[in-house]
C-alpha cells in the first residue's frame, strides 16, 4: 500500500511548489512525472491542418520563384522574392499587423466564392513606383497614401503576381484572380470577416537591389473551405505528376518550333603559328586540312548534328544535308 503523506508533509510540498522550488524533476525516481500540456484555445480552433499548411508552402514557394523572374523582367533589375513563412492566425491579427497607410488589395479568386487579400508594404510599394517612374528604386522617408497614379502602377505589379499565382496553383485549381478594390487603411476592411476567423498568411520578402520590403497574401478559411480536401501533399504531388493533355502538348510543340537556334557549317580548319598569323596579308592563301569533296560538319547550338555538302540555292550559298552524325562518329 502506498505511503500516506502527513499534514505537515503536504503543507511542505505545497509551500515548495508555491515558492517555485518544487518541479517534476525533483521528484524521487519512480514517481509519476507530469506531462507537458499544450495550450489549445477552444474558442478559436485551428482550421488548417499541418498537411494543408505544408501544401500551401509548396505552392507559394513555387510562386516566389516564378514571380522573381517576372518582376525582374518588369522592373529591369534583379529582384528576389523569397517565401518567409506560412502562418495560421486570426483575421484581426492580420489586419492589426499591417501598417497604416499601406497598399491593401481585395482579390476575387474565381471560381472560389470568397476573397483574398494582398498587401504590399510601403517599403516595397514606393521603391517599385520609383523604379517604374525612372528612378533608382528609393524608399520614401515618410509614409503616406499612394496617389491614383501610383496605385495604377502598383496594379500592374499585382496583375503580374496574379499570373504567377495562376501558374503556381494550376495543379490544384485554375484560379482566375482579379482586383476588386484597393484600400490604404486596413481598418476599413475589418468588417469583411469575423475578427476571430482563421486565415492562412503567406509572407514574402522582396529584395530590390539593397532595398527589401514585404508582400503578404492572406486567404481566409471560408474562401478555401470548398477545396480543403485538395490541399493535401498527396493530392498536390499526384496532380503535379499527371500527364500533359493533347492541347498542352501541342502548345509546347508550337513554342519549341519558334525557338531560334544558330546553325554553323565548318568548312575546315588548320593550325598555324603565331608568327604566321601575324604575317598574313590580303591575298594570302591558307591551306585547310579538308579536301574539296569532303563533307562539312554542321553544328546546331552547341552540338555537331549533320554532315553536309556546299552548293548554290536560288543564287545563295547553301549546304545540303548528306547524313546525320551518330554517336560513333569521330567529329
Amino acid at each position: 500500500m502506498a505511503d500516506i503523506l502527513s499534514q505537515s508533509e503536504i503543507d511542505a510540498l505545497l509551500s515548495a511548489f508555491a515558492s517555485g522550488e518544487g518541479t517534476p524533476d525533483t521528484y524521487e525516481e519512480g514517481a509519476e512525472k507530469i506531462r507537458e500540456v499544450k495550450v489549445y484555445d477552444f474558442n478559436h480552433p485551428d482550421r488548417f491542418s499541418k498537411d494543408q499548411i505544408r501544401t500551401m508552402h509548396n505552392l507559394h514557394d513555387h510562386f516566389a520563384r516564378i514571380f522573381s523572374i517576372s518582376l525582374s523582367a518588369f522592373l529591369r533589375t534583379i529582384v528576389e522574392v523569397k517565401l518567409v513563412s506560412v502562418d495560421q492566425i486570426s483575421y484581426e491579427e492580420f489586419i492589426r499587423s499591417i501598417p497604416n497607410p499601406t497598399s491593401l488589395n481585395v482579390i476575387n479568386m474565381d471560381p472560389l466564392e470568397g476573397k483574398g487579400l494582398m498587401e504590399l508594404s510601403p517599403t516595397l510599394s514606393f521603391p517599385v513606383v520609383d523604379r517604374l517612374m525612372g528612378g533608382a528604386g528609393n524608399v520614401f522617408k515618410k509614409n503616406r497614401e499612394l496617389t491614383e497614379i501610383e496605385q495604377t502602377i502598383i496594379e500592374k505589379v499585382l496583375y503580374r503576381a496574379f499570373d504567377c499565382l495562376h501558374e503556381a496553383w494550376a495543379n490544384v485549381l485554375p484560379l482566375n484572380l482579379s482586383l476588386e478594390q484597393s484600400e490604404t487603411n486596413p481598418q476599413l476592411l475589418m468588417q469583411n470577416y469575423l475578427p476571430s476567423e482563421k486565415v492562412i498568411l503567406m509572407t514574402f520578402e522582396v529584395t530590390l537591389g539593397e532595398i527589401s520590403g514585404t508582400l503578404s497574401f492572406c486567404i481566409p478559411y471560408p474562401t478555401l473551405e470548398p477545396i480543403a480536401g485538395q490541399l493535401s501533399s498527396t493530392s498536390w504531388f499526384a496532380a503535379s505528376k499527371k500527364e500533359l493533355s493533347i492541347e498542352q502538348t501541342e502548345v509546347l510543340e508550337r513554342r519549341l518550333q519558334r525557338v531560334n537556334l544558330p546553325i554553323i557549317a565548318f568548312v575546315g580548319g588548320t593550325k598555324i603559328t603565331m608568327r604566321e598569323l601575324l604575317a598574313l596579308d590580303e591575298g594570302d592563301v591558307i591551306q585547310l586540312q579538308t579536301r574539296t569533296d569532303d563533307d562539312f560538319v554542321v553544328k546546331i547550338g552547341n552540338e555537331y548534328r549533320y554532315y553536309a555538302q556546299p552548293g548554290i540555292h536560288r543564287r545563295h550559298h547553301a549546304i545540303k544535308i548528306t547524313r546525320i552524325i551518330s554517336g560513333t562518329d569521330d567529329v
